[in-house]
């Protein structure tokens, strides 16, 4: 049991567990040392079903064709299964030119847009738009605090929302994949932190594409001096 200990993965540590108090199972049953059979064989039962279970949850699961993508692009911290985990825990939805979340409010849920784009707007001045694949209201939900713009949807969008319950429930229940979609919702904040920021272009930066001043076709130069002369 000693060996399981210098175990660092925990597949590796509840196998080798499995094992050990196997062989203490067997040496028990077999001195009947009854209590002590007993006791390891549950523990053998107990990290069975946990090594079973992590090594079902390490099986590459197929994706559908449809979200594929999302998840390669925005939620590749997730193993595929538990992307297709969380996804199930969230609820669908269609809105058309309404308000998605509004300033100065708590939010009830957290919403990714999956189709479609959503304007941000702070006392009717644009901010920025939200392209598809953008998640809304996520720092007012890990923050606790309250949101300080209004979120409009452009024309129609489809939104996946999860409610602020299902995800206090995940990070009790499932932490390490409350862990992996904190990292999903930092890369979403980069990438609106990457748009947020101006291009600013120098004539540096620009060099290859400056182009050479107009000639005035009139005017010829002097082969002896080669200054410009200006016919008469």
């Amino acid at each position: 049991m000693l060996i399981a200990l210098l175990a660092r993965d925990v597949l590796w540590l509840r196998s080798i567990l499995v094992l050990a108090q196997g062989s203490i199972c067997a040496y028990a049953w077999g001195q009947d040392l009854v209590g002590m059979a007993c006791w390891n064989a549950a523990f053998v039962v107990i990290n069975a079903i946990w090594a079973l279970l992590i090594l079902r949850e390490r099986q590459a699961a197929a994706l559908p064709a449809e979200l594929q993508a999302i998840h390669a692009r925005h939620f590749s911290a997730m193993t595929p299964r538990e992307f297709l985990r969380f996804w199930a825990m969230g609820s669908p939805g269609q809105v058309r030119d309404a308000r998605l979340v509004p300033a100065g409010v708590h939010p009830h849920a957290l919403l990714f847009l999956v189709s479609g784009q959503a304007r941000v707007s702070r006392q009717g001045l644009e901010l920025a738009r939200l392209p598809q694949g953008s998640f809304i209201a996520e720092m007012s939900l890990l923050t606790g605090q309250s949101t300080s713009a209004d979120v409009d949807a452009i024309g129609a969008v489809d939104v996946r929302s999860w409610s602020a319950e299902q995800l206090a429930g995940l990070r009790s229940s499932r932490p390490a994949l409350w862990i992996k979609l904190q990292s999903v919702l930092g890369l979403d904040l980069v990438e609106k932190l990457k748009r947020a920021a101006p291009v600013n272009v120098t004539a540096a930066d620009a060099g290859s594409d400056r182009h050479p001043e107009p000639v005035d076709e009139d005017v010829e130069l002097d082969p002896a001096s080669g200054s410009s002369v200006s016919p008469v």
